[in-house]
């Protein structure tokens, strides 16, 4: 199946027969899954399975785009907690664990103004 665009009505993903959009010639046609010339669609709703079908589709390019930003994000969480030691708080209460943090975000600043 290939993702054929959102419905908005429904909130679902809208896929079709990859045959129908061109991507694959089947041997058997379009004959074995629909009768019309469209092809077979199949709309998922993305609060069934809001991982795999969600407003962007796994595997789209734009999805990958999207992914490879999170792998710089997820570069930066693990110097923070490795370099900075967020990792292994020592204080207890929302209060002293944000300032505890504010302080480590504090000391990266610092460490980048006095590089630069």
């Amino acid at each position: 199946m290939t993702l054929a665009g959102y419905d908005a009505t429904t909130q679902s993903q809208k896929f079709r027969c990859p045959h129908a959009t061109g991507h694959v010639t089947c041997p058997m046609g379009m004959a074995w899954c629909s009768s019309s010339n469209y092809g077979y669609v199949e709309k998922i709703q993305i609060a069934e399975n809001p991982r795999d079908v969600g407003r962007m589709v796994r595997g789209t390019p734009k999805w990958e785009a999207l992914y490879d930003l999170r792998t710089s994000v997820e570069r930066a969480f693990s110097y923070l907690k490795e370099q900075l030691n967020l990792r292994t708080v020592r204080v207890r209460g929302r209060d002293k664990v944000h300032t505890h943090n504010m302080f480590a975000v504090i000391a990266l600043a610092a460490t980048v103004l006095a590089a630069t």
